[in-house]
Parts: C-alpha cells; sequence; structure tokens
C-alpha cells in the first residue's frame, strides 16, 4: 500500500510538467515552478537512552500528543487496570524504532514503523503535549519511517520539477534521473512557535545522513507529510559535512528593499 502523501507529493510533481500551460483573459497563468539548491549542514543524531526519563518518556509524550493518553504504563505493566484508553496504545512500543537527539539536543528524531507512522496520519495534535512532555530536546521534534523498497514510489526528479536553480552546489543530478522515495517523514516546532512545518529543509539535513548510512546511498528522496506535503532531495556530501538540500518552490510574494545609507 502507497501512502497517500506519496501519491500526492507525486502527484503534484506530474502536474510542473506542462512547459506552456493555457494563458487567456479568463483563465490564470499556472506560476513558474523553480528547483533551488542550498547547501545545509551535516547533522548527526545520539540514541536517547532507555528508562522512564529517556525512552520510556517519549513514547509517552507520543501517545498524549496524538492518542490524548495521560498514563504512562502499558497494559502489559498493569493488566488490572480498566480504565486503560486502548486507543491510545494502538502505538506500542514495536513501533518505535529508534529514538533519538540531533547533536546539541536540538531536534528530538523518532524513527517508526510505517504501520505506526500511518497511525499518527490523520489524527489531531496535541501541540502542547509535543512542547512541554520532554525536556531533552530544544527545537522540534521529526517523525519519521523508511519507506520499504517494495512500496517505494518512483518519480523522475528533474523530468517533472521544472526548470532548476542551482545555490551552492555545483551540480544536482542528471537529467531525467528517475529517484525512489526513501522515506517519510513529519516535522513539529511547537517549541519556536510553529506548530507544524509544511515543509523544510532543515530536519532533512538530519534525515538524510541516518538513512543514507542505511541504505547506502548518497541521493535520497523524503516526503515531508504535512497538509501541504512536499518532496525534499537530499545529496549528502560527507566529506565536506553538508547536505544539500533541493526542493521545488514558487513565487508567492515578490518585492523590492529600500535601505537607506
Amino acid at each position: 500500500k502507497i501512502s497517500p502523501a506519496i501519491e500526492k507529493a507525486t502527484s503534484l510533481a506530474s502536474s510542473f510538467t506542462s512547459p506552456n500551460p493555457p494563458v487567456n483573459n479568463f483563465l490564470p497563468t499556472m506560476p513558474a515552478i523553480i528547483r533551488i539548491a542550498m547547501d545545509y549542514p551535516w547533522r548527526t543524531v545520539d540514541p536517547v537512552p532507555p528508562g522512564r526519563d529517556g525512552q520510556v518518556a517519549v513514547i509517552a509524550m507520543l501517545r498524549r500528543a496524538f492518542f490524548g493518553a495521560w498514563s504512562v504504563m502499558s497494559p502489559e505493566e498493569d493488566d488490572d487496570d480498566q480504565e486503560m484508553d486502548e486507543l491510545a496504545f494502538s502505538l506500542s512500543v514495536h513501533h518505535v524504532l529508534f529514538i533519538g537527539v540531533t547533536k546539541g539536543g536540538e531536534d528530538l528524531l523518532i524513527e517508526l514503523t510505517v504501520e505506526g507512522f500511518d497511525l499518527i496520519c490523520g489524527r489531531n495534535v496535541d501541540y502542547v503535549a509535543l512542547k512541554q512532555g520532554w525536556s531533552g530536546y530544544s527545537r522540534g521534534v521529526i517523525i519519521c519511517c523508511e519507506v520499504p523498497e517494495t512500496l517505494a514510489t518512483k518519480v523522475a526528479a528533474n523530468e517533472s520539477w521544472g526548470t532548476e536553480r542551482r545555490g551552492s552546489t555545483e551540480e544536482t543530478g542528471s537529467e531525467n534521473q528517475v529517484e525512489c522515495v526513501d522515506f517519510r517523514s513529519r516535522y513539529f516546532e511547537p517549541k519556536v512557535g510553529v506548530n507544524e512545518d509544511p515543509v523544510s529543509g532543515w530536519p532533512h539535513c538530519a534525515l538524510g545522513p541516518y538513512f543514507g548510512l542505511r541504505r547506502g546511498k548518497q541521493r535520497l528522496l523524503g516526503v515531508q507529510e504535512s497538509e501541504r506535503t512536499g518532496l525534499v532531495e537530499c545529496i549528502l556530501k560527507e566529506e565536506e559535512q553538508k547536505v544539500c538540500i533541493i526542493g521545488s518552490t514558487v513565487t508567492t510574494v515578490s518585492g523590492k528593499l529600500q535601505m537607506n545609507a
């Protein structure tokens, strides 16, 4: 089963292929799609230790944020508790594959199974629970899952995403290269006033190295599954300790800034 968000993202990419959209007095002109590339710092992830102050507290935070559960006990630990919210514990410890924090404790990274990731998608989010549920991170919460190769959706990245604008990188890939979606993610930043970031390069400079090591790849493609959804390409440049982030953009606002000397 292919994630609806992956289908949405690839559908959006495919809709950008028309070089000459209809233009007349009655139909709006399609905005120009421009691919941009920027180098971000390489971000490593260290595991969160087990225990009530570590992994147990993080899992409890997830259950509170997505299922409204305020107990940190699992059904297996207290079989006599008839008040247990079974829906909350549909997200079990078996759905959690890894819990870590980026260097410096900035972002919390949680890898779930595909089933676990699908469980939280479409649910209302208690952002206060994410903000206050665990003190071990200072900025954002990255929730992700790896896309098995049997489920990966192939997209022709350069062919589908329009005209490319190079940033700080010299090369962003060969023409008509076909890429497979490697991972899915969501990014929440309630501690800095952003409930959920629609599509962002910042979490991908941690996600790229994290999944790149496992998959043995230098070029990866991720889908950030916010309500808007977006495809983000990551090119790993380990020797330079940088990750080149590539994505498609449209101009929504333009203007001029005048500064007096």
